[in-house]
């Protein structure tokens, strides 16, 4: 029977000893976390009310240099606080309101492991009740 680490991001169904298939080597289980973590809103992991994105909290700010400022703050923060063997090296935002999303491109390496930066890319509607 297969074992992993954690279930991949995002779910892909397998019939291979369980329901989701699974990351096998740790850096692609932290970049799945990551990734799991940036898309986590308040209120969904029951009994870690402190676990979120805090992406959500800028969506519909106008994301000028101060405020973004404080989203790379606060996503260092939260990243810190659940993944601390993560290490951002660099946050970019790219609007695109013609197509109504928010991309976060975030550079990243993981502490005591061999590997190079990666990057992580996470698009998000600017507006509410629209889906990507």
């Amino acid at each position: 029977m297969p074992t992993g680490i954690n279930i991949k991001f995002p779910f892909e169904e397998t019939t291979e000893g369980g329901v989701f298939l699974t990351n096998q080597i740790t850096d692609a289980a932290m970049r799945d976390d990551l990734v799991a973590l940036l898309v986590l809103r308040r209120g969904e992991r029951p009994m870690h009310g402190n676990m979120y994105s805090p992406i959500y909290d800028y969506l519909f700010e106008q994301l000028d240099d101060i405020t973004e400022s404080d989203l790379k703050r606060d996503i260092e923060e939260k990243v810190a606080e659940f993944l601390p063997q993560i290490n951002i090296k660099k946050i970019i935002f790219t609007q695109k309101p013609e197509e109504n999303l928010l991309e976060i491109a975030i550079s990243f390496n993981i502490e005591n492991t061999i590997g190079s930066d990666q990057t992580v890319n996470v698009s998000l509607p600017l507006e509410a009740g629209a889906t990507t």
